[in-house]
Protein backbone atom coordinates (compact mmCIF):
# COMPACT_ATOMS: atom_id res chain seq x y z
CA UNK A 1 0.00 0.00 0.00
CA UNK A 2 0.99 3.15 -0.67
CA UNK A 3 0.22 6.47 1.25
CA UNK A 4 1.32 9.99 1.13
CA UNK A 5 1.01 12.57 3.53
CA UNK A 6 0.01 16.43 2.61
CA UNK A 7 0.90 18.94 4.82
CA UNK A 8 -0.63 22.58 4.82
CA UNK A 9 1.87 25.05 5.58
CA UNK A 10 0.34 27.92 3.72
CA UNK A 11 -0.34 30.02 6.96
CA UNK A 12 2.78 29.35 8.91
CA UNK A 13 3.56 31.70 11.91
CA UNK A 14 6.74 32.64 13.71
CA UNK A 15 5.85 30.17 16.56
CA UNK A 16 6.23 27.41 14.66
CA UNK A 17 9.35 27.18 14.00
CA UNK A 18 10.65 27.90 17.83
CA UNK A 19 12.08 25.46 19.57
CA UNK A 20 10.24 24.03 22.44
CA UNK A 21 9.72 20.04 23.04
CA UNK A 22 13.12 18.56 23.08
CA UNK A 23 14.98 21.00 21.28
CA UNK A 24 12.17 20.48 18.28
CA UNK A 25 9.67 22.78 16.19
CA UNK A 26 5.80 22.17 16.20
CA UNK A 27 6.92 22.20 11.78
CA UNK A 28 9.69 19.50 12.57
CA UNK A 29 7.18 17.45 14.83
CA UNK A 30 5.19 17.38 12.45
CA UNK A 31 6.90 16.23 9.64
CA UNK A 32 8.97 13.73 11.49
CA UNK A 33 5.02 12.59 12.05
CA UNK A 34 4.25 12.34 8.34
CA UNK A 35 7.05 10.33 7.43
CA UNK A 36 6.34 7.91 9.85
CA UNK A 37 2.81 7.60 9.23
CA UNK A 38 1.77 3.85 7.89
CA UNK A 39 2.79 3.45 4.51
CA UNK A 40 3.54 6.80 3.77
CA UNK A 41 6.66 6.46 0.78
CA UNK A 42 6.14 10.59 0.01
CA UNK A 43 4.88 13.75 1.94
CA UNK A 44 4.84 17.37 0.27
CA UNK A 45 4.38 20.12 2.02
CA UNK A 46 1.98 23.21 0.74
CA UNK A 47 3.83 26.18 1.57
CA UNK A 48 3.38 30.34 0.80
CA UNK A 49 7.17 30.94 0.68
CA UNK A 50 10.40 28.95 0.74
CA UNK A 51 11.57 27.71 4.21
CA UNK A 52 13.94 25.09 5.16
CA UNK A 53 11.98 22.38 6.59
CA UNK A 54 13.46 19.44 8.39
CA UNK A 55 13.20 15.56 7.12
CA UNK A 56 12.61 14.11 3.37
CA UNK A 57 9.33 16.39 2.23
CA UNK A 58 9.07 17.70 -1.20
CA UNK A 59 7.53 21.49 -0.84
CA UNK A 60 4.88 22.86 -3.01
CA UNK A 61 5.20 26.99 -2.47
CA UNK A 62 2.44 29.24 -3.92
CA UNK A 63 2.77 32.96 -2.78
CA UNK A 64 -0.94 32.77 -1.98
CA UNK A 65 -3.53 29.84 -1.88
CA UNK A 66 -6.95 29.87 -2.49
CA UNK A 67 -9.58 26.67 -1.59
CA UNK A 68 -9.26 25.60 -5.33
CA UNK A 69 -5.61 26.17 -5.52
CA UNK A 70 -4.89 24.04 -2.78
CA UNK A 71 -7.24 21.04 -3.53
CA UNK A 72 -6.12 20.98 -6.83
CA UNK A 73 -2.63 20.70 -5.57
CA UNK A 74 -4.05 17.92 -3.14
CA UNK A 75 -5.53 15.80 -6.10
CA UNK A 76 -2.10 16.25 -8.34
CA UNK A 77 -0.20 14.80 -5.80
CA UNK A 78 -2.63 11.95 -4.71
CA UNK A 79 -2.80 10.80 -8.29
CA UNK A 80 -1.72 6.64 -8.12
CA UNK A 81 -1.61 6.58 -3.85
CA UNK A 82 -4.04 4.20 -1.84
CA UNK A 83 -4.60 6.89 0.75
CA UNK A 84 -3.94 10.91 1.74
CA UNK A 85 -3.17 11.65 4.87
CA UNK A 86 -3.55 15.44 5.62
CA UNK A 87 -2.72 18.04 8.30
CA UNK A 88 -1.36 20.73 9.06
CA UNK A 89 2.28 21.90 9.55
CA UNK A 90 2.26 23.74 13.13
CA UNK A 91 1.06 20.94 15.34
CA UNK A 92 3.85 19.17 17.09
CA UNK A 93 1.24 16.57 19.31
CA UNK A 94 -0.70 14.65 16.61
CA UNK A 95 -0.90 10.94 17.75
CA UNK A 96 0.53 8.13 15.55
CA UNK A 97 -0.50 5.63 17.33
CA UNK A 98 -4.20 7.03 16.82
CA UNK A 99 -3.43 7.87 13.21
CA UNK A 100 -2.63 4.11 12.71
CA UNK A 101 -5.96 3.05 14.28
CA UNK A 102 -7.79 5.59 11.97
CA UNK A 103 -5.72 4.36 9.15
CA UNK A 104 -7.01 0.72 10.24
CA UNK A 105 -10.42 1.15 10.18
CA UNK A 106 -10.59 3.56 7.04
CA UNK A 107 -9.08 0.10 4.72
CA UNK A 108 -11.16 -2.32 6.74
CA UNK A 109 -14.48 -0.08 6.01
CA UNK A 110 -13.26 0.94 2.53
CA UNK A 111 -14.20 4.91 4.27
CA UNK A 112 -13.96 8.07 1.75
CA UNK A 113 -12.90 10.25 4.81
CA UNK A 114 -11.85 9.29 8.16
CA UNK A 115 -11.51 11.88 11.15
CA UNK A 116 -11.03 11.44 14.93
CA UNK A 117 -13.83 13.61 17.10
CA UNK A 118 -13.83 14.87 20.62
CA UNK A 119 -10.15 15.74 20.89
CA UNK A 120 -8.27 18.93 21.14
CA UNK A 121 -7.63 20.36 17.68
CA UNK A 122 -3.99 18.92 16.22
CA UNK A 123 -4.19 15.45 17.50
CA UNK A 124 -5.27 13.70 14.75
CA UNK A 125 -4.63 14.44 10.55
CA UNK A 126 -7.35 13.69 8.38
CA UNK A 127 -7.78 10.35 6.10
CA UNK A 128 -9.12 10.50 2.70
CA UNK A 129 -9.11 8.61 -0.38
CA UNK A 130 -7.34 10.24 -3.62
CA UNK A 131 -10.91 9.72 -5.37
CA UNK A 132 -12.31 12.09 -2.53
CA UNK A 133 -9.92 14.50 -2.62
CA UNK A 134 -11.20 14.64 -6.39
CA UNK A 135 -14.96 14.92 -5.51
CA UNK A 136 -13.83 17.85 -2.54
CA UNK A 137 -12.11 19.83 -5.44
CA UNK A 138 -15.27 19.81 -7.49
CA UNK A 139 -17.74 20.55 -4.72
CA UNK A 140 -15.02 23.88 -3.68
CA UNK A 141 -16.68 26.92 -4.64
CA UNK A 142 -15.11 30.55 -4.45
CA UNK A 143 -11.23 31.65 -3.63
CA UNK A 144 -11.58 31.80 0.04
CA UNK A 145 -8.24 30.91 1.65
CA UNK A 146 -8.09 27.12 3.34
CA UNK A 147 -8.65 27.02 7.06
CA UNK A 148 -8.39 24.19 9.45
CA UNK A 149 -12.39 22.68 8.78
CA UNK A 150 -11.75 23.33 5.33
CA UNK A 151 -12.40 19.79 3.98
CA UNK A 152 -14.78 18.76 6.29
CA UNK A 153 -16.67 21.76 5.48
CA UNK A 154 -17.07 21.49 1.86
CA UNK A 155 -17.87 17.50 2.60
CA UNK A 156 -20.75 18.63 4.63
CA UNK A 157 -22.82 20.27 1.76
CA UNK A 158 -23.59 16.19 0.86
CA UNK A 159 -22.35 14.64 3.59
CA UNK A 160 -24.40 11.43 3.13
CA UNK A 161 -22.43 10.61 -0.31
CA UNK A 162 -19.52 9.77 1.63
CA UNK A 163 -18.51 6.81 3.86
CA UNK A 164 -17.05 8.65 7.12
CA UNK A 165 -15.36 6.72 9.75
CA UNK A 166 -14.76 8.34 12.79
CA UNK A 167 -12.53 8.29 16.14
CA UNK A 168 -14.16 9.17 19.23
CA UNK A 169 -11.74 10.54 21.80
CA UNK A 170 -12.38 8.74 25.64
CA UNK A 171 -12.62 11.78 27.15
CA UNK A 172 -15.10 14.85 25.09
CA UNK A 173 -12.90 17.90 24.98
CA UNK A 174 -14.47 19.84 22.46
CA UNK A 175 -15.70 22.16 25.22
CA UNK A 176 -12.54 23.28 26.22
CA UNK A 177 -11.82 24.93 22.48
CA UNK A 178 -8.00 24.00 22.59
CA UNK A 179 -5.94 24.05 19.84
CA UNK A 180 -2.71 22.05 19.62
CA UNK A 181 -1.23 24.50 17.28
CA UNK A 182 1.74 26.61 17.06
CA UNK A 183 0.01 29.07 15.10
CA UNK A 184 -0.23 32.47 17.67
CA UNK A 185 1.50 33.39 20.70
CA UNK A 186 -1.21 31.80 23.34
CA UNK A 187 -1.52 28.85 21.57
CA UNK A 188 2.28 28.22 21.46
CA UNK A 189 2.09 29.14 25.59
CA UNK A 190 0.02 26.54 25.94
CA UNK A 191 2.17 23.97 24.36
CA UNK A 192 4.93 25.17 26.25
CA UNK A 193 2.90 25.09 29.23
CA UNK A 194 2.14 21.11 28.25
CA UNK A 195 6.00 20.25 27.24
CA UNK A 196 7.20 21.43 30.59
CA UNK A 197 4.84 19.03 32.45
CA UNK A 198 6.33 16.40 30.85
CA UNK A 199 4.37 15.52 28.31
CA UNK A 200 6.01 14.05 25.30
CA UNK A 201 2.78 12.45 22.85
CA UNK A 202 -0.97 12.83 22.55
CA UNK A 203 -1.83 10.56 25.02
CA UNK A 204 -0.05 12.71 27.81
CA UNK A 205 -1.37 16.23 26.46
CA UNK A 206 -4.73 15.25 26.84
CA UNK A 207 -4.07 13.94 30.50
CA UNK A 208 -1.96 17.33 31.15
CA UNK A 209 -5.15 19.38 30.00
CA UNK A 210 -7.44 16.99 31.45
CA UNK A 211 -5.89 17.13 35.19
CA UNK A 212 -4.08 21.00 34.93
CA UNK A 213 -7.31 23.19 33.34
CA UNK A 214 -5.73 26.38 34.66
CA UNK A 215 -3.13 25.89 32.30
CA UNK A 216 -6.20 26.63 30.02
CA UNK A 217 -5.50 29.95 30.52
CA UNK A 218 -2.68 31.78 28.45
CA UNK A 219 -3.29 35.46 26.82
CA UNK A 220 -6.49 37.08 26.28
CA UNK A 221 -8.11 37.24 22.78
CA UNK A 222 -10.71 39.94 23.66
CA UNK A 223 -10.72 43.30 23.88
CA UNK A 224 -13.72 45.61 23.96
CA UNK A 225 -12.77 48.68 24.90
CA UNK A 226 -15.00 52.37 25.36
CA UNK A 227 -13.48 54.99 23.32
CA UNK A 228 -16.40 56.93 23.88
CA UNK A 229 -18.77 57.85 26.55
CA UNK A 230 -21.93 59.00 24.79
CA UNK A 231 -25.11 56.64 23.36
CA UNK A 232 -27.81 57.95 21.29
CA UNK A 233 -30.27 55.61 22.77
CA UNK A 234 -30.96 54.74 26.04
CA UNK A 235 -31.87 51.08 25.18
CA UNK A 236 -34.42 49.64 27.89
CA UNK A 237 -32.51 46.26 28.38
CA UNK A 238 -29.11 48.20 28.52
CA UNK A 239 -27.08 48.88 32.52
CA UNK A 240 -25.45 51.75 30.65
CA UNK A 241 -28.05 54.35 31.55
CA UNK A 242 -28.10 53.26 35.19
CA UNK A 243 -24.66 53.55 35.73
CA UNK A 244 -23.17 56.14 33.35
CA UNK A 245 -26.04 58.50 34.48
CA UNK A 246 -27.04 60.88 31.13
CA UNK A 247 -25.49 58.96 27.90
CA UNK A 248 -27.11 60.87 25.34
CA UNK A 249 -24.85 64.35 26.98
CA UNK A 250 -22.09 62.86 27.62
CA UNK A 251 -18.98 64.01 25.28
CA UNK A 252 -15.44 62.08 26.80
CA UNK A 253 -13.81 60.10 24.12
CA UNK A 254 -10.48 58.38 23.85
CA UNK A 255 -7.54 60.45 21.89
CA UNK A 256 -6.66 58.65 18.58
CA UNK A 257 -2.73 58.66 19.98
CA UNK A 258 -3.74 56.85 22.92
CA UNK A 259 -5.79 54.41 21.31
CA UNK A 260 -3.46 53.72 19.01
CA UNK A 261 -0.58 53.23 21.15
CA UNK A 262 -2.89 50.94 23.55
CA UNK A 263 -4.07 48.89 20.58
CA UNK A 264 -0.17 48.46 19.69
CA UNK A 265 0.18 47.69 23.73
CA UNK A 266 -2.27 45.16 22.99
CA UNK A 267 -0.82 43.82 19.85
CA UNK A 268 2.56 43.22 21.90
CA UNK A 269 1.60 41.42 24.79
CA UNK A 270 -1.14 39.22 23.17
CA UNK A 271 0.45 38.66 19.71
CA UNK A 272 -3.38 38.92 17.92
CA UNK A 273 -6.29 40.16 19.30
CA UNK A 274 -9.89 41.23 18.56
CA UNK A 275 -10.48 44.47 19.53
CA UNK A 276 -14.20 45.83 19.61
CA UNK A 277 -14.65 49.48 19.72
CA UNK A 278 -17.77 49.33 21.11
CA UNK A 279 -18.00 48.87 24.84
CA UNK A 280 -20.24 51.27 26.75
CA UNK A 281 -20.47 53.91 24.11
CA UNK A 282 -21.58 54.49 20.39
CA UNK A 283 -18.60 54.81 18.00
CA UNK A 284 -19.83 56.21 15.53
CA UNK A 285 -20.14 59.20 18.14
CA UNK A 286 -16.31 59.77 18.68
CA UNK A 287 -15.33 62.85 16.72
CA UNK A 288 -12.61 61.17 14.60
CA UNK A 289 -13.85 57.54 14.10
CA UNK A 290 -12.69 57.21 11.24
CA UNK A 291 -8.80 57.91 12.45
CA UNK A 292 -9.67 55.08 15.02
CA UNK A 293 -10.53 52.67 12.95
CA UNK A 294 -7.91 52.96 10.16
CA UNK A 295 -5.38 53.17 13.49
CA UNK A 296 -6.39 49.87 14.71
CA UNK A 297 -6.59 48.33 10.83
CA UNK A 298 -2.83 49.37 10.62
CA UNK A 299 -1.80 47.21 13.92
CA UNK A 300 -0.69 43.34 12.85
CA UNK A 301 -2.55 41.09 13.96
CA UNK A 302 -5.65 42.97 15.53
CA UNK A 303 -9.06 42.59 14.07
CA UNK A 304 -11.52 45.36 14.28
CA UNK A 305 -15.31 44.58 15.87
CA UNK A 306 -17.30 47.81 15.54
CA UNK A 307 -20.92 46.94 17.21
CA UNK A 308 -23.22 49.99 16.89
CA UNK A 309 -26.64 51.07 16.53
CA UNK A 310 -26.32 52.33 13.28
CA UNK A 311 -27.31 55.80 14.53
CA UNK A 312 -24.76 58.83 14.35
CA UNK A 313 -22.35 57.90 10.86
CA UNK A 314 -21.26 61.19 8.84
CA UNK A 315 -22.55 60.41 5.69
CA UNK A 316 -20.48 58.39 3.22
CA UNK A 317 -18.20 57.22 5.58
CA UNK A 318 -18.64 53.75 4.94
CA UNK A 319 -17.43 53.48 1.29
CA UNK A 320 -14.29 56.01 2.34
CA UNK A 321 -13.22 52.74 5.27
CA UNK A 322 -13.78 50.42 2.61
CA UNK A 323 -11.54 52.23 0.21
CA UNK A 324 -8.92 53.37 2.63
CA UNK A 325 -7.41 49.91 3.61
CA UNK A 326 -7.98 46.35 2.02
CA UNK A 327 -8.39 44.93 5.72
CA UNK A 328 -11.38 45.29 6.74
CA UNK A 329 -13.33 45.86 10.35
CA UNK A 330 -16.27 43.39 11.39
CA UNK A 331 -19.72 45.35 11.48
CA UNK A 332 -22.55 44.17 14.13
CA UNK A 333 -25.61 46.16 13.79
CA UNK A 334 -27.82 45.68 16.70
CA UNK A 335 -31.74 46.46 15.70
CA UNK A 336 -33.42 43.92 17.66
CA UNK A 337 -37.03 44.88 16.00
CA UNK A 338 -38.55 44.07 12.85
CA UNK A 339 -40.26 47.00 13.07
CA UNK A 340 -40.36 50.35 14.03
CA UNK A 341 -43.57 50.20 17.09
CA UNK A 342 -40.91 47.58 18.72
CA UNK A 343 -37.99 49.07 17.88
CA UNK A 344 -38.99 52.43 19.60
CA UNK A 345 -40.18 50.37 22.45
CA UNK A 346 -36.84 48.73 22.90
CA UNK A 347 -34.20 51.14 21.71
CA UNK A 348 -36.05 54.27 20.96
CA UNK A 349 -36.06 56.28 18.32
CA UNK A 350 -33.86 55.98 15.00
CA UNK A 351 -35.32 52.61 13.17
CA UNK A 352 -35.27 53.87 9.50
CA UNK A 353 -31.30 55.20 9.56
CA UNK A 354 -30.31 52.29 11.74
CA UNK A 355 -32.02 50.00 8.97
CA UNK A 356 -30.59 51.79 6.26
CA UNK A 357 -27.44 51.61 8.01
CA UNK A 358 -27.45 47.89 8.38
CA UNK A 359 -28.52 47.75 4.66
CA UNK A 360 -25.52 49.93 3.59
CA UNK A 361 -23.18 47.55 5.73
CA UNK A 362 -24.59 44.75 4.11
CA UNK A 363 -24.32 45.53 0.54
CA UNK A 364 -20.33 47.35 1.34
CA UNK A 365 -18.90 44.19 3.33
CA UNK A 366 -20.86 41.18 2.57
CA UNK A 367 -19.18 38.61 4.38
CA UNK A 368 -17.78 41.36 7.47
CA UNK A 369 -21.19 42.19 8.40
CA UNK A 370 -24.10 41.07 11.19
CA UNK A 371 -27.52 42.48 12.23
CA UNK A 372 -28.36 41.52 15.43
CA UNK A 373 -31.40 41.11 18.00
CA UNK A 374 -31.30 40.41 21.42
CA UNK A 375 -33.81 38.00 22.73
CA UNK A 376 -36.17 38.40 25.36
CA UNK A 377 -40.01 38.57 26.44
CA UNK A 378 -40.68 41.94 24.73
CA UNK A 379 -39.31 41.16 21.27
CA UNK A 380 -40.15 37.20 21.55
CA UNK A 381 -42.93 37.49 19.52
CA UNK A 382 -41.54 39.64 16.69
CA UNK A 383 -38.01 37.60 16.94
CA UNK A 384 -39.34 35.47 14.21
CA UNK A 385 -40.31 37.77 11.98
CA UNK A 386 -36.51 39.89 12.33
CA UNK A 387 -34.90 36.64 11.48
CA UNK A 388 -36.60 35.77 8.25
CA UNK A 389 -36.75 39.25 7.16
CA UNK A 390 -33.00 39.76 7.51
CA UNK A 391 -32.18 36.12 6.44
CA UNK A 392 -33.51 36.55 3.00
CA UNK A 393 -31.24 39.11 2.42
CA UNK A 394 -28.18 37.34 4.40
CA UNK A 395 -26.71 34.82 6.26
CA UNK A 396 -25.34 36.92 8.85
CA UNK A 397 -27.97 37.27 11.64
CA UNK A 398 -27.37 37.11 15.07
CA UNK A 399 -30.00 35.91 17.76
CA UNK A 400 -28.25 36.97 21.01
CA UNK A 401 -28.93 35.86 24.83
CA UNK A 402 -30.56 38.18 27.29
CA UNK A 403 -28.41 39.54 29.76
CA UNK A 404 -29.17 40.30 33.32
CA UNK A 405 -25.77 41.47 34.30
CA UNK A 406 -25.74 40.04 37.47
CA UNK A 407 -29.15 40.67 38.44
CA UNK A 408 -28.61 44.64 37.94
CA UNK A 409 -31.38 44.52 35.40
CA UNK A 410 -35.02 42.08 35.78
CA UNK A 411 -34.74 38.88 34.55
CA UNK A 412 -36.54 39.34 30.82
CA UNK A 413 -34.73 36.03 29.48
CA UNK A 414 -37.37 33.95 27.63
CA UNK A 415 -35.47 30.86 28.40
CA UNK A 416 -32.42 29.51 30.96
CA UNK A 417 -29.60 28.90 28.55
CA UNK A 418 -26.84 27.73 31.16
CA UNK A 419 -25.11 24.43 30.84
CA UNK A 420 -26.66 22.09 34.01
CA UNK A 421 -23.05 22.10 35.29
CA UNK A 422 -21.16 25.39 35.40
CA UNK A 423 -17.80 25.59 34.37
CA UNK A 424 -14.92 28.17 34.63
CA UNK A 425 -16.01 31.29 33.09
CA UNK A 426 -14.90 32.17 29.57
CA UNK A 427 -14.54 35.83 29.90
CA UNK A 428 -12.09 35.39 32.33
CA UNK A 429 -10.26 33.12 30.47
CA UNK A 430 -10.27 35.25 27.18
CA UNK A 431 -11.57 38.83 27.63
CA UNK A 432 -9.72 41.96 28.77
CA UNK A 433 -12.13 44.69 28.84
CA UNK A 434 -10.69 48.70 29.45
CA UNK A 435 -12.46 51.87 29.98
CA UNK A 436 -12.27 54.95 29.15
CA UNK A 437 -9.66 56.10 31.45
CA UNK A 438 -7.80 52.79 31.06
CA UNK A 439 -9.29 51.07 33.79
CA UNK A 440 -9.60 47.52 33.69
CA UNK A 441 -12.28 45.66 35.32
CA UNK A 442 -12.88 41.99 36.11
CA UNK A 443 -15.15 42.14 33.08
CA UNK A 444 -17.64 43.26 31.28
CA UNK A 445 -20.25 42.20 33.65
CA UNK A 446 -18.28 44.05 36.76
CA UNK A 447 -20.23 47.52 35.57
CA UNK A 448 -19.22 49.52 38.43
CA UNK A 449 -15.89 48.15 38.26
CA UNK A 450 -15.77 46.68 41.72
CA UNK A 451 -12.65 44.82 41.13
CA UNK A 452 -10.07 46.57 39.69
CA UNK A 453 -7.38 44.73 37.49
CA UNK A 454 -4.95 47.37 36.88
CA UNK A 455 -4.87 50.15 34.25
CA UNK A 456 -4.26 49.12 30.78
CA UNK A 457 -2.62 52.24 29.69
CA UNK A 458 0.35 52.71 32.25
CA UNK A 459 0.10 49.23 34.09
CA UNK A 460 1.89 46.41 32.09
CA UNK A 461 -0.45 44.05 30.75
CA UNK A 462 0.95 40.67 31.53
CA UNK A 463 0.30 41.83 35.18
CA UNK A 464 -2.92 43.32 34.99
CA UNK A 465 -3.79 39.77 33.31
CA UNK A 466 -2.08 37.98 35.87
CA UNK A 467 -4.11 39.70 38.74
CA UNK A 468 -7.63 38.20 37.95
CA UNK A 469 -5.63 34.55 37.98
CA UNK A 470 -6.41 33.72 41.62
CA UNK A 471 -10.51 34.58 40.80
CA UNK A 472 -10.12 32.23 37.56
CA UNK A 473 -8.46 29.66 39.91
CA UNK A 474 -11.61 30.38 42.64
CA UNK A 475 -14.02 29.18 39.88
CA UNK A 476 -11.75 25.77 39.05
CA UNK A 477 -12.60 24.93 42.35
CA UNK A 478 -15.81 25.45 42.22
CA UNK A 479 -16.30 28.84 43.96
CA UNK A 480 -18.27 31.65 42.40
CA UNK A 481 -18.31 35.07 44.62
CA UNK A 482 -19.14 38.77 43.83
CA UNK A 483 -20.64 39.61 40.49
CA UNK A 484 -19.95 36.07 39.44
CA UNK A 485 -21.71 34.27 41.75
CA UNK A 486 -25.27 35.36 39.78
CA UNK A 487 -24.03 35.83 36.51
CA UNK A 488 -24.99 33.61 33.45
CA UNK A 489 -22.69 35.01 30.94
CA UNK A 490 -19.85 32.39 31.85
CA UNK A 491 -20.91 30.06 29.02
CA UNK A 492 -21.14 32.53 26.09
CA UNK A 493 -17.89 32.85 23.96
CA UNK A 494 -16.82 35.99 21.72
CA UNK A 495 -13.56 35.06 19.68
Amino acid sequence: MRNIALINGTDLRAPAFRPFLDGKSAVACSLEFGRALPGVTDAVVFLSQPADLPGNTRPVVRPSWSVPDLLAEMSAAAEGFDTVFYFFADCPYLDGALAARMHANHVRYWADYTFADGYPYGISPEILTPDTVKRLRGMADGAGSPRRDTLFTILKKDINSFDIETEISSHDMRLMRLSLTADTERNFLLLSRIAAGGARDAEAACAFLLDQQESHRTLPAFFPIQIVERCPQACSYCPYPIIGGNILAKSGSMPVETFTLLAGKIADFAGDADIDISLWGEPSLHPRIFDIVCAALDIPGIDLVIETSGIGWEKGIFPRLREAREKQPRWIVSLDASNETMYRTLRGEGFLEASRTAEELLALFPDRAWVQAVRMRENEEDLEVFYRTWKARTENVIIQKYDSFSRVLQDRAVADLSPLKRFTCWHLKRDMAILLDGTVPLCKEDLRASVKLGNALVDDLSAVWESARGIHRSHLSGKYTGICAACDEYYTYNF
